[in-house]
Parts: C-alpha cells; sequence; structure tokens
C-alpha cells in the first residue's frame, strides 16, 4: 500500500490530524468528484431530462451491484437508505410484533442501533434483553444463548460497537440466533471499509451499512441487506411514489416489487448513491484485507505509544478491537482533552464513554500517532 499515494488524495489529510474516522471519515477526491461532477451536470443539462435521468438511474443501479459484491450478496437483497438508523427502523418497523416478542440488543448500542427497538418496546410491547459485552468479551455467544427463548424474534448488535470499538464474533452469534429461531442483524457503521465482509458467509438475516464512516463516502446514503427468504417477514411499512411495480387507485390495490427495492420510495438523491458506489469501489482498490492488515499494525503501534501517557489506560479490550480504540487517562476531562488537541494541535478525536476515541485508519501513519502522544503528554502533564 502506497501510503503517500492514498494521503495525497485525500486533501483533508494535508490540514488535519484525522483521528474520527468512526465518526465522519475524510472524502477521498475521487469520492467528492463523483458527486460533484453528477450535480454539475444536472446543473448544466437539467435534471428531469430523459437522458440525464436514464443514465442517473442506470449508474445508481451499478452502485447497488457494487454494494451487492462488495458484501458477497445479490442486488435484489440490497436497498438503498439515508443512515444506519434509516436501514434498521426498516426491519423494526416491518416484523410482525406481539406483546411479549424479544429483541435481543447489547450494552453497548449506538442511540442508532437501539432507538428502532425501543420504539417497538413502547408501541408494542416488546421485551428488550441487553447482552452484556464487558468486562469478559470471551463468550459472548454464549451469554447469547442464556438469554434466548422461544420468544425472541430477533438478535440486533453492533458488528463493531460505537465507544469502545469491540469487534464482536458475527458468525457465532448468527448461529447462537438461529439455533433459537431467531432473526440475526447487524449495525455496520463501524465494520464496513475495515475488513472484509461476506454476509453470505456470515449468514446474517439483515445488515445496516452506511457510507460516511470507514467507506470515506458521502453523507446521508447508505445501505439495508435483507436476506432473500427473510424478505417476505419484512412487510412495507412506509411507502411513496417510485416504491411499487403496479397499482390500482380505483380499485385501491398495489403490487410492491418482491425484492429489496420495495423498501426505496420517494424523492432520491442519486448521485449520492452513486457516490456511495465509487467510495465501495475506492475501498476495494485499496483492499480490505489490506486495510485490515494495515489497521491492525496502526492499533499494535497505537496501543504502545499509549501506555507512555500518564495515566492512559486503553478501555478497549485487546483481541477484539479494530481500528476504534478508546482510551481513559486518570483525572482528565475527555472533553476538554478533546477540545486541547483541536485547539493546539488540529488533531480531530471525540470522547465518547467516560475516554477519548481514536480512529485508526488505513491512512494514518505512525508519525501522526506520535504526535498524538506527545499531545497528550502535554495535554495532561
Amino acid at each position: 500500500m502506497d501510503i503517500e499515494a492514498v494521503r495525497v488524495g485525500i486533501p483533508a489529510l494535508q490540514e488535519t490530524c484525522f483521528f474520527n474516522t468512526a465518526g465522519i471519515g475524510p472524502m477521498p477526491s475521487v469520492v467528492a468528484d463523483e458527486v460533484v461532477d453528477l450535480i454539475r451536470l444536472q446543473e448544466a443539462q437539467g435534471r428531469f431530462r430523459p437522458d440525464v435521468r436514464e443514465m442517473l438511474e442506470e449508474r445508481t443501479e451499478e452502485a447497488r451491484g457494487t454494494a451487492a459484491r462488495f458484501f458477497g450478496v445479490t442486488p435484489e437483497e440490497v436497498t438503498f437508505s439515508h443512515s444506519i438508523s434509516d436501514g434498521l427502523n426498516t426491519v423494526s418497523e416491518g416484523l410482525d410484533w406481539k406483546a411479549g416478542d424479544e429483541v435481543v440488543t447489547s450494552d453497548q448500542e449506538h442511540p442508532s442501533g437501539y432507538l428502532p427497538w425501543l420504539l417497538r418496546a413502547e408501541q408494542q410491547g416488546v421485551v428488550i434483553k441487553r447482552l452484556r459485552l464487558l468486562p469478559e468479551p470471551e463468550g459472548m455467544a454464549d451469554r447469547l444463548r442464556a438469554l434466548l427463548t422461544e420468544r425472541t424474534r430477533a438478535v440486533v448488535l453492533s458488528h463493531v460497537t460505537s465507544s469502545l470499538g469491540i469487534r464482536v464474533p458475527a458468525a457465532e452469534i448468527v448461529q447462537a440466533g438461529h439455533e433459537a429461531g431467531a432473526l440475526v442483524g447487524f449495525d455496520g457503521a463501524q465494520s464496513v471499509g475495515q475488513f472484509p465482509i461476506d454476509l453470505r458467509e456470515m449468514d446474517c438475516d439483515f445488515y445496516a451499512a452506511t457510507s460516511y464512516k470507514w467507506c470515506l463516502g458521502p453523507y446521508g446514503v447508505g445501505a439495508l441487506y435483507v436476506k432473500r427468504d427473510v424478505l417476505p417477514q419484512v412487510v412495507v411499512r412506509r411507502s411513496g411514489a417510485k416504491a411499487v411495480d403496479r397499482m390500482d387507485m380505483d380499485a385501491g390495490t398495489v403490487v410492491f416489487p418482491d425484492t429489496a427495492r420495495k423498501f426505496e420510495f420517494g424523492a432520491r438523491n442519486l448521485p449520492l448513491r452513486i457516490g456511495y458506489g465509487r467510495a465501495l469501489r475506492y475501498i476495494e482498490a485499496v483492499g480490505t484485507e489490506q486495510i485490515e492488515a494495515r489497521v491492525r499494525e496502526m492499533v499494535d503501534y497505537f496501543r504502545e505509544r499509549t501506555s507512555e501517557v500518564p495515566g492512559a489506560r486503553v478501555q478497549t479490550p485487546a483481541g477484539f478491537d479494530v481500528g476504534a480504540v478508546n482510551v481513559a487517562i486518570a483525572g482528565a476531562d475527555p472533553d476538554a482533552v478533546c477540545r486541547t488537541l483541536w485547539e493546539e494541535y488540529k488533531i480531530v478525536a471525540v470522547s465518547p464513554a467516560g475516554g477519548l476515541r481514536f480512529s485508526l485508519a488505513f491512512f494514518n501513519t505512525r508519525e501522526e500517532v506520535d504526535r498524538v502522544v506527545e499531545a497528550l503528554k502535554r495535554a495532561v502533564g
């Protein structure tokens, strides 16, 4: 991997020491150009010109195919969404819940991954159970089995947690959930773009992804995968123009596609969807296996150097972490340290879960890690 070439292609890195890819990643020029060029084309030629519209629709379907290939599934199982929460709400709303049905989440979920299920509890009497991930991340699948009953309808976890960056053993979780007859799905906000993901091999039933984090794509677009034989169980609850195959307003009948496209309706920002596809192709070109290896190298070096900071303790358990590492510093206010890192050193990090979260992406360098460590020493010294 030619890191210098990669960094030249991401202009934001020239001005900023960027350690918040788990929040919002910097965008490569080739991805930004894709979106901007399409918007400029619409400006110059008109958005509703037939040839422009057809071109955008064709390229959108190409982007859907890119996403399907990226995840190891078929285009018919992929629907575009606005965000992780949009995708998870689609599934949460679409299942036929009865009072007393159970859904299992974890005790480390982001609000976007938790609120869709909390609504089911408030509105339909669903019981939420929370799988404990810490302090012993080992044995997650066994602890999950202890929570499952004949009333468990779904297990929905972050593939990688947001605050602490814990990677759950997805295939084991899926197996445990399926043994109990439950659907199993994941919030992929912190996983997609960090390491190879084959959803067919994982065998999960649904998976929500977004563009703007580790995939370095545009904001406000993502994808939802729903396994082909699970699609009939997820009923359309919201709809509008462009969603249906056939509709007879006089008869009051409608026929939806038998694919994940049935969830798409209304005005669609096609340049963003095409930009998402371009971002996925960018990640493919760099190589997900190469990215995973590079991130592991950076995380190991970061952990080693962080031990030099007085009072620092890595809260993310070793062996379960990927690119996001949470560090607590005794006696330090994480919010204040974050402000100091930005205002004095132009280092971008965030402060969730009582610590500082640093995202180690493939484009970060050892020199940047050294800069962070030295800045932390001065900030807390």
